[in-house]
C-alpha cells in the first residue's frame, strides 16, 4: 500500500480520535482528544494480548479461531470508541497482517462487524510514521541517530543525519518471528546475522540509537527496577548488558513481579540479543528510549494536515 494520509483539520471544537496498532504481538488502542490549538491529551488506553504472529509465521495465515478473537477485539474497540465519543478512527496493521495470506478477507470481516476500516501498511510506511513520532519528541538530538523499532514481526532501521534520512529499511526480525524460529530449534543468532549483514553501514556513523516499541519500553522500566538508575529514557550499552545478565537470573515469577506481561517476558531475551547485535554492528554505545511509536506517529500525521 502507499503512504497513509488523513486530511482532517480541527475547527472550532475539540475532536476525539482513536488510534489502533494491530501488531504481531498485541493490539493496542489509544483514544486522544485533539484541541483546537493542535495539542492533544490521552483519554483512554487498551491492549489486547492477541499474538497474530504465532499463526502467520507458522501457517502463513490467521487461523479461524484467531480471526474470531480478532473480530471480538475490534467489536470491543468499537464500543470503546462509541463510549468515548470518538469521531475519527485510525487503524493500522503491520508485519503479521502484511504476511497473512487471508488478510483481505480478515480486513473485510472486521469492517463488516465493527465498521472500522483497518489498513495494512508497508514496512516503509510503518518506519515513516514511527520516525514522525520520534521527531516530535523535542527533547532528543538527532544530529546522527539510528532509529530502531522492534516489533513482533519486523524491525525497522532508519539512519538520520540532521533529521535527514540516510536509509530506511524493514527487516523480518520481530521478536515473535524470532520466537517461532527458536521454537523450531533453529539458530536465532545466525538468522539475525544473515539479515543484519545486508546493512551497508560503511560510511554511516551514529552517535546514538533511538529505540521504540514495547521491548525498548520494557527495558527502560527494567533500568529503574533492576539498576535503580534514572533516567529510564537514556541507556548505556554497559547498562543493557547488566540488565540482561540480571534478567536471565530471575525466575519467571520474579519477572512477573516486576510488572511485565507474560507475552513480553517470553520475547525480551530475544529483543535484548537483537538490540546488542544491531548496536555492535554500528558501534553505538548510547540508546535513547522516547516511549513513543506507531500509534502516536499516526496521530501526528493526522495533526500535520
Amino acid at each position: 500500500m502507499g503512504q497513509f494520509r488523513i486530511f482532517l483539520k480541527v475547527k472550532g471544537n475539540n475532536m476525539r480520535v482513536s488510534s489502533i496498532d494491530v501488531g504481531s504481538n498485541a493490539i493496542r488502542l489509544v483514544i486522544i482528544e485533539i484541541h483546537e490549538n493542535g495539542q492533544w491529551e490521552q483519554i483512554k488506553k487498551f491492549r489486547a494480548p492477541l499474538r497474530l504472529g504465532t499463526d502467520v509465521f507458522e501457517h502463513k495465515a490467521l487461523l479461524p479461531e484467531t480471526v474470531i478473537e480478532l473480530v471480538e477485539v475490534f467489536k470491543k474497540i468499537a464500543k470503546l470508541n462509541k463510549k468515548n465519543k470518538v469521531e475519527k478512527t485510525i487503524a493500522l496493521a503491520t508485519s503479521a497482517m502484511r504476511d497473512a495470506k487471508n488478510k483481505k478477507a480478515v480486513v473485510a470481516l472486521i469492517k463488516k462487524t465493527s465498521k472500522i476500516n483497518l489498513q495494512v501498511i508497508t514496512g516503509q510506511e510503518e518506519a515513516r510514521l514511527i520516525r514522525n513520532a520520534i521527531l516530535k519528541t523535542k527533547s532528543n538530538n538527532f544530529a546522527n541517530a539510528l532509529l530502531i523499532d522492534i516489533g513482533g514481526g519486523s524491525a525497522e532501521l532508519t539512519g538520520l543525519s540532521q533529521e535527514k534520512i540516510l536509509f530506511s529499511k524493514s527487516y523480518p526480525l520481530g521478536v515473535v518471528r524470532l520466537l517461532s524460529i527458536k521454537n523450531k530449534n533453529l539458530n536465532v543468532k545466525d538468522y539475525c546475522e544473515s539479515h543484519l549483514k545486508k546493512i551497508k553501514n560503511g560510511r554511516h556513523s551514529f552517535a546514538v540509537a533511538v529505540g521504540t516499541g514495547g521491548n525498548f519500553d520494557a527495558i527502560a522500566r527494567l533500568k529503574l527496577s533492576l539498576l535503580k538508575i534514572a533516567p529510564q529514557t537514556h541507556l548505556e550499552k554497559a547498562e543493557l548488558l547488566k540488565i540482561q545478565m540480571m534478567w536471565q537470573k530471575l525466575s519467571y515469577e520474579q519477572k512477573l513481579a516486576l510488572g511485565l506481561r507474560p507475552d513480553r517476558i517470553d520475547v525480551l531475551d530475544l529483543a535484548m540479543d537483537l538490540i546488542l547485535m544491531i548496536i555492535k554492528r554500528f558501534e553505538i554505545t548510547k540508546i535513547k528510549i522516547p516511549m513513543t511509536g506507531l500509534k502516536e506517529g499516526s496521530i501526528h500525521d493526522l495533526l500535520s494536515k
